[in-house]
């Protein structure tokens, strides 16, 4: 996932990308944060990814999304 298709997705799907401020390690982490749809009377589940990159973490939350959407059955 590119950059640009990391930050489109999220657009897309509503979610939120956050980056750490550099700690004492001097390494970077970023966290992606979305929620599923609601299906009808199932609540939206929560994914949240942390990783190195903002492609890295996106990438996570889109597969962890695509894994879940298994499970929706039929959108109504």
């Amino acid at each position: 996932m590119t950059q640009r298709e990391a930050l489109d997705w999220l657009r897309e799907v509503a979610g939120q990308l956050y980056r750490n401020k550099r700690g004492p390690s001097g390494r970077d982490a970023w966290v992606a944060v979305v929620r599923t749809p609601r299906i009808g009377e199932r609540r939206g589940k929560l994914i949240v990814a942390l990783a190195g990159t903002l492609e890295e973490a996106t990438s996570a939350a889109a597969h962890q999304w695509q894994a879940l959407r298994g499970d929706w059955g039929p959108m109504q």
